[in-house]
Parts: structure tokens; C-alpha cells; sequence
């Protein structure tokens, strides 16, 4: 084991490097801080001598009547009870998420067609520390994302006189083992699928169901009667969304031990998703 981490080690650190160069991760996450600024400055200017009024600004009176038309008016009240940060973290992190996921699912599958994992495969490396030296690469470059969207945001609350919340600061963490939840099913899919475009239509189907099953479960949260499907309940106990909003609806109510909880249900998730496709290229190969 310890070989195969080694080789990730040094696999990771030439993806790395070869992201450093190219220009999507600066374009995401220059979006993703462009979009926390106008929620941070769009929240000052919707509070009034009342308290917030998502009406005085246009960007949050949009925000306010998607949600509330779906979630209903008590979930928008949560979420904005400590200000915009937490909301903003996750939209600022978005453009990097989907950049990181999609974009190594797909480079994968191709590198895997093109015969370059086989290569490596017969050198000191074999098919499991490939792909987990993908997964290295994802976690590190969305670690320092969440970092550095943190200290952004938390520069512009104090630009605007706004509080840094504890759910904000809890949501960090979440944020980060949720992605890497997520990243442990794109490489399931890209191991198990024989292409790129396969392995990129079953990653995209995948977290439009997950997405679909959290909206789901959140809208009849808010509503007064629950019905759900038993195919939704299956599905939704392999959504890593799931777990990430048992561990912040935890944190929102100060309940250590059930966010403690679902944190350890995305790393055991995570886990799940890498050693089903480790086991996959133990009994298939890497040939596509």
C-alpha cells in the first residue's frame, strides 16, 4: 500500500503542475469569488431598519422567490439567519467543483482510451494509484479553493460590516469531504465505463439525481406532509448531498455528534466509492 500511495504521490504532483498551467481552474474560481462578491454586497444593500429585505435588492429578491417558491419562506428565513456566507460558499465553490470533477472524469477516461494508464501501469504504478493520484489532485486543488473562497468571503463580510457566522465556518469542512465524496463516484465511473463520454454521461446523470433527491427531501422538509418514494429513500442513502445536508442541518442546530456523525458518512462513502473501484481494476485491468 505504502507503493501505491508513493506512486499516487508523484502522479498527483505532475496532474497538479500540468493544472497550474492551464487556464479553467483561474476562469472558475474567478467566477466563483466574482459571484460570493455580489451576494455579500447584494445582502447589505437588502437590510433595512426591519431587518432583511430580500426586495431592496434584485439579486436576492430573485433568490428569495426561487427558494421560497420551492422550499418554502421558513427554509429561506434559515438560511439567511447568519447572513449571506453560507450561501455564498457554496455558490462561490460551484464553478471550481464542477471544473475539478467533470474535467478529471473525462481526462481520465480519456488518458485510459489513449492507452496512457496502461503505460503507467507498467512502470512502478499501477491502475489503483492512478486513479488515486486523480483524487489527490481534486482534493488538493478544492482544499485550497474552500480556502481561499473562505478568506475572501470573510474579507468582504468585514468590508461590509457583516458577522462571520459558525455555520459558515463549519460549512468548509462539509464542503470539502462532500466534493470528495463526489470525486470518489467520478472515478468509479470513469473505471467502470468504457470511454470518456460514457463515464462523463454517468457521472452527469448521477449528481442530476443526487441534486433532484436533495431538493426533493428539502422541499418536504418545509412542507407539512412527507411522501416519498422507496426508490428515493434507496437512492438517497448513496448521495453523498445526502449526508452533506444531515451535517449541515447538524451544525445548524448545534448538534455535535449527528454533524460528527454524517462527516463520518461521507468519509466512509468516500472510502466505498474508492475501494468498489479498486476492486474493479484488480479483476478488469485498466484497458478501456
Amino acid at each position: 500500500m505504502r507503493r501505491i500511495l508513493r506512486a499516487a504521490r508523484v502522479i498527483a504532483r505532475r496532474q497538479a503542475f500540468e493544472t497550474l498551467l492551464s487556464p479553467g481552474l483561474y476562469v472558475t474560481l474567478a467566477a466563483g469569488l466574482l459571484l460570493g462578491f455580489f451576494l455579500v454586497a447584494g445582502f447589505t444593500r437588502s437590510v433595512d431598519s426591519s431587518g432583511f429585505n430580500p426586495r431592496l435588492s434584485p439579486i436576492y429578491d430573485f433568490i428569495d422567490k426561487a427558494l421560497a417558491g420551492t422550499f418554502g419562506g421558513a427554509f429561506v428565513a434559515k438560511l439567511f439567519d447568519e447572513g449571506p456566507l453560507a450561501l455564498a460558499l457554496i455558490v462561490s465553490f460551484l464553478p471550481v467543483f464542477l471544473f475539478l470533477s467533470i474535467s478529471s472524469v473525462f481526462r481520465f477516461g480519456m488518458e485510459k482510451n489513449a492507452g496512457a494508464v496502461e503505460l503507467l501501469t507498467y512502470g512502478p504504478a499501477d491502475g489503483t494509484a492512478c486513479f488515486l493520484a486523480s483524487f489527490l489532485r481534486d482534493a488538493a486543488f478544492a482544499a485550497a479553493a474552500l480556502i481561499l473562497i473562505g478568506l475572501f468571503l470573510a474579507a468582504a463580510a468585514a468590508a461590509a460590516n457583516l458577522s462571520v457566522g459558525a455555520l459558515f465556518l463549519r460549512s468548509l469542512p462539509i464542503a470539502f469531504l462532500l466534493s470528495a465524496a463526489v470525486f470518489g463516484y467520478g472515478i468509479f465511473f470513469s473505471i467502470v465505463s468504457s470511454n470518456a463520454a460514457s463515464a462523463l454521461s454517468l457521472f452527469l446523470a448521477a449528481f442530476i439525481v443526487f441534486v433532484l433527491l436533495l431538493a426533493g427531501s428539502l422541499s418536504l422538509a418545509s412542507a407539512s406532509a412527507r411522501v416519498i418514494s422507496p426508490a428515493a429513500l434507496v437512492l438517497q442513502w448513496l448521495s453523498p448531498f445526502f449526508y452533506g445536508s444531515l451535517c449541515y442541518r447538524a451544525a445548524e442546530q448545534g448538534n455535535v455528534a449527528a454533524a460528527l456523525g454524517g462527516v463520518g458518512l461521507l468519509i466512509v462513502l468516500a472510502a466505498a466509492t474508492l475501494a468498489a473501484s479498486h476492486a474493479v481494476v484488480r479483476r478488469r485491468g485498466v484497458r478501456a
